[in-house]
């Protein structure tokens, strides 16, 4: 009898991710294009969505969770998924469990070399490169047809002067100046898959440092009665359509004006995480270039032109540690990449007030001076 190796084991059963997902997460859900199986989590409540299933391209198998995941349940691929979710006490039983829904019987005993003639492993070899070919041919293809999918949303976006996505920013306190930023738009009918109905939105295009838009991302508002123009209650209020990974908004060119692709040497580039906060850093270094990566992992995913040579972090007081690992993991990324990268951070408090992020240390800062003034009247 043949002997499989792990890999080749494991490549086998993350082509059945799409039957495994819905199986071991029965309380999950298909993306709109049915090419990821979104879930609350390995404990599986249904109570909120993420975490997803690959179950398609090159990344088929591989599950993540952006969550609050206990230790060893943030990410992995079909066999992890097997030994979590049917309690098997570690990755062998997984394997053999594999095995079994494969149909694999193998002469494979533990301690015992796989011994496999030249010409077996030649054919086994071309037979995982041209998997892994078609796979990346098929992500590609994916890729390609989200892109144009979300480049299409946000080009029927309008300006966001007079909308209200310009309201909600207001209410957060942020001023667009000016001018607001061309990478936001606004549109008034955007589907919601949790609301089950459109819902306004506003647009903020995704690029990558070449300039081309890989992804729209849509922050999802509702007018509260008492709120005025927020953000919407049902669901993930903030999504993605197309790619995001590697990708960034565009706040502000900076005082050069330039694109990013023709970034002026030397120039730094100031990242945040959100949209928000990122328009707080533009209302207070109106000369600098400031993007906006959407989460913490992506900072580390931008890939900057040669020109820039200083990276500037403007990152959440979050004390999360899994928080605070991605945060490390993207200086180091963006260091091993020949940045100098610089962090910057609100402080805990300001007048009394706990302070999360940037947007909340200029709306805390609002009250202080209005505070300030009602003292001195």
């Amino acid at each position: 009898m043949a002997v499989y190796s792990v890999p080749e084991i494991a490549d086998k059963i993350n082509a059945l991710a799409r039957e495994l997902a819905q199986e071991l997460l029965p309380n999950g859900h298909f993306n709109p294009n049915r090419t990821r199986w979104f879930f609350s989590g390995i404990p599986d409540t249904g109570n909120g969505s993420s975490a997803y299933v690959e179950l398609a391209g090159a990344k088929r198998g591989k599950w993540f969770d952006y969550g609050n995941a206990a230790p060893g349940e943030d990410k992995g691929d079909m066999l992890d998924l097997l030994q979590l979710k049917l309690g098997l006490v570690d990755k062998r039983a997984a394997i053999e469990e594999a095995k079994i829904r494969l149909g694999i019987q193998d002469d494979w005993k533990p301690g015992k070399p796989a011994q496999l003639s030249p010409e077996e492993r030649t054919r086994r070899a071309e037979e995982a490169r041209e998997r892994a070919a078609a796979r990346e041919a098929e992500a590609d293809k994916d890729r390609q047809a989200k892109a144009r999918g979300a480049k299409s949303l946000f080009l029927k976006g309008g300006p966001i002067a007079g909308s209200p996505p310009e309201a909600y920013l207001h209410g957060r306190a942020i001023d667009g100046g000016a001018k607001w930023p061309g990478a936001l738009r606004y549109h008034p009918e955007v589907w919601n898959r949790a609301a089950g109905c459109k819902v306004p939105a506003m647009l903020a295009a995704i690029y990558r440092a070449d300039g081309e838009q890989v992804g729209t991302h849509r922050t999802y508002l509702q007018n509260d009665r008492e709120r005025g123009w927020c953000k919407f209650d049902c669901g993930d209020a903030k999504m993605v359509l197309g790619n995001m990974w590697g990708g960034f908004i565009p706040i502000h060119k900076g005082a050069s004006g330039r694109s990013m692709a023709n970034a002026v040497a030397g120039e730094p580039v100031y990242v945040t995480e959100g949209i928000e906060d990122a328009l707080v850093v533009r209302m207070m270094k109106p000369d600098a270039r400031i993007v906006a990566a959407i989460s913490l992992g992506n900072i580390g995913a931008i890939v900057l032109p040669g020109a820039i040579e200083r990276l500037v972090i403007v990152a959440d007081r979050d004390t999360n540690a899994k928080a605070q690992e991605q945060l490390e993991r993207s200086i180091a990324q963006q260091q091993a990449r020949g940045l100098d990268v610089r962090l910057v951070m609100p402080p805990a408090h300001w007048g009394g007030e706990p302070v999360k992020d940037m947007n909340d240390w200029l709306v805390a800062w609002l009250k202080g001076e209005r505070r300030r003034r009602e003292a001195m009247a």
